[in-house]
């Protein structure tokens, strides 16, 4: 039996758990010669739940177009300063619901594995906040490789 991955997608909201999933999506890349998607998603300002709480003279502080470049400028940065030595990189930034956005990209891209982190919340937490990476297990149209954030790092520089 032999892995061949062509694809490997790592899904970012920017932060530093989820570069722990990068790292992984990285090696896996360079173990396996595969091109690394990177993929960030930047939710709608409001969803229909909060519009109700939040009175409407509320200014939105950036434009749609302000908000994908300013995000843009941020994966740049984020992938220069830790994937620097990653060779086929396709960088993308999106609005929407993070979940459906990011199996609906993989789907699109023939994506064969999807490297994500998790904060490993139980209990009320869970419910409340649900769960992204949860959901991407659930609906993806490939493997799905889950780190989560007290996870033994194995990799190695």
């Amino acid at each position: 039996m032999k892995l061949e991955p062509k694809r490997i997608l790592w899904p970012t909201d920017l932060s530093a758990l989820s570069l722990r999933g990068g790292r992984v999506a990285v090696g896996m890349c360079q173990t396996f010669a595969a091109e690394l998607h990177v993929l960030h998603v930047v939710p709608p300002p409001l969803s229909p739940d909060v519009s109700v709480i939040v009175p409407a003279e509320v200014p939105m502080a950036f434009s749609e177009p302000e908000m994908l470049e300013a995000s843009q400028n941020a994966l740049d940065q984020l992938i220069s300063q830790h994937l620097g030595d990653c060779e086929h990189i396709v960088r993308k930034v999106v609005f929407g619901n993070p979940w459906p956005t990011i199996c609906k990209y993989a789907e699109e891209n023939d994506v064969d594995l999807i490297v994500t982190t998790t904060h490993g919340r139980t209990g009320l937490s869970h419910v409340l906040i649900g769960s992204t990476a949860e959901r991407i297990v659930q609906h993806a149209p490939c493997a799905v490789l889950t780190i989560k954030q007290d996870a033994k790092d194995f990799v190695r520089e």
